[in-house]
């Protein structure tokens, strides 16, 4: 479970508009890593694939920095 940084709970900062309140889940359960600065291969290995968080090993997405992640997020979640 997760929960946002009491100062920042409810804000989103949108390119060209600033930042923004919106409403908000106060918690939340982890299921997936997107990492969106990793050195991102064609083909990772299997150790690439998960991440561990507070001793849990979690699935993860890795996105080159620069790249666009919001294909290859909804490319996971559609698959």
């Amino acid at each position: 479970m997760v929960r946002p940084a009491a100062a920042l709970a409810g804000m989103i900062e949108v390119r060209g508009l600033g930042i923004l309140k919106q409403p908000y889940e106060p918690r939340a359960l982890v299921g997936w890593v997107v990492d969106l600065a990793a050195a991102a291969e064609r083909l990772p290995d299997t150790a690439q694939q998960r991440a561990e968080l507070e001793g849990l090993a979690l699935p993860r997405l890795a996105v080159a920095a620069g790249a666009p992640a919001l294909p290859a997020v909804l490319a996971l979640l559609t698959s």
